[in-house]
């Protein structure tokens, strides 16, 4: 047998341990297919020799990689800070390499990661899309292994992602419950939130033509500063003596919307109520603090990190399906 300290292959060790090559790459895996009695002989001669074990190679016997790719659209945005976080917790928690990607909505550049990531053989890939009807939904269903979209539910796609619907009914009725009588919307119209955010003031009563979108427009990539212009003008121009409330896409907006207020004279909460979206933590830093739909950040990385392990498992066994985890949101009410 040669000397421990010349071990320099997963076949070498292999053969020093008398045991095949599948095995060893088990023992590395963690798998609970091979025996203690093995497993301890087998890293005691690591542990001898020192040996490293060649992650291309373990990647080929296992058929493995442990590797996770995550492409976020806005890395700026505390929303998708944390949720990278959480994953990147969950990666480390489940012995699991993550590679990330800041994609800034540039569906070539989504594109060039998946055939990218298809080459370098990761084991599956989480992907947040800012839109419902995205040109990176054909790719992903024919992507050679399993991808979960997080924050939001792609038909035909694995997801995990709240009720936006619902969402937008959530602002509605807070809105409501503060005796406003007007009611705009800052993002696209085609959002889900803003169409359950109609319906549900429809329902209630409240006359279509006080519903209003401004700022129709994917705002997910645009400059901040743009959008400081944009509600100044809403202020000016919009507001009347009948009470109004504003929800906006997203906590970043309706944090310039409550700047813009600031410069304008307008008073918070007594002329209009804002209303945002995610309830990241800055939300609780203005002045006034910001009321927000929650998404709860760390359930859905949690959620959709176990749903692709197990995808990525049922993919080797050859009976995957589909699935769609919606989420409940709720309102965070503070005092705007």
């Amino acid at each position: 047998m040669k000397a421990l300290t010349s071990i320099t292959t997963m076949q070498e060790l292999a053969d020093a341990a008398g045991v095949s090559l599948a095995t060893v790459s088990r023992v590395f895996s963690g798998s609970n297919k091979v025996s203690e009695k093995t497993k301890e002989k087998v890293m005691e001669l690591v542990k001898q020799s020192g040996f490293c074990p060649n992650e291309t190679a373990r990647t080929m016997a296992a058929g493995k990689s442990r590797l996770i790719a995550v492409i976020l659209p806005d890395i700026e945005n505390p929303f998708f800070s944390k949720l990278l976080s959480e994953v990147e917790e969950k990666c480390v928690e489940s012995g699991y390499s993550m590679i990330f990607f800041n994609s800034k909505g540039d569906s070539e550049k989504e594109k060039d990661i998946v055939t990218k990531m298809m080459a370098r053989q990761a084991d599956g890939m989480l992907i947040c899309m800012t839109k419902v009807k995205s040109e990176m939904i054909p790719v992903l269903k024919t992507a050679k292994f399993p991808v979960v979209v997080m924050a939001r539910n792609i038909e035909g796609l694995n997801s995990v992602g709240i009720d936006h619907l619902e969402g937008g009914s959530l602002a509605a009725d807070y809105f409501l419950s503060n005796h406003c009588e007007r009611f705009f919307y800052f993002g696209l119209k085609e959002d889900e939130k803003f169409q359950g955010f109609k319906k549900r003031l429809l329902e209630k009563g409240v006359n279509e033509q006080d519903i209003q979108v401004f700022g129709d427009k994917d705002w997910y990539y645009s400059d901040l500063e743009e959008a400081s212009k944009v509600m100044d003008d809403f202020m000016q121009t919009k507001l009347t003596a009948k009470k109004t409330g504003l929800f906006c896409v997203n906590d970043l907006y309706a944090l310039q919307a409550l700047n813009a207020t600031h410069r304008k004279g307008i008073k918070v909460p007594e002329e209009l109520n804002i209303v945002g979206f995610d309830n990241i933590n800055v939300c609780t830093m203005s002045y006034p603090t910001l009321t927000s739909v929650s998404q709860p950040m760390d359930k859905i990385a949690a959620e959709s990190f176990d749903l692709l392990i197990k995808k990525t498992n049922e993919q080797k066994e050859g009976n995957s399906v589909v699935e769609s985890i919606v989420l409940r949101p709720s309102l965070a009410k503070r005092d705007s």
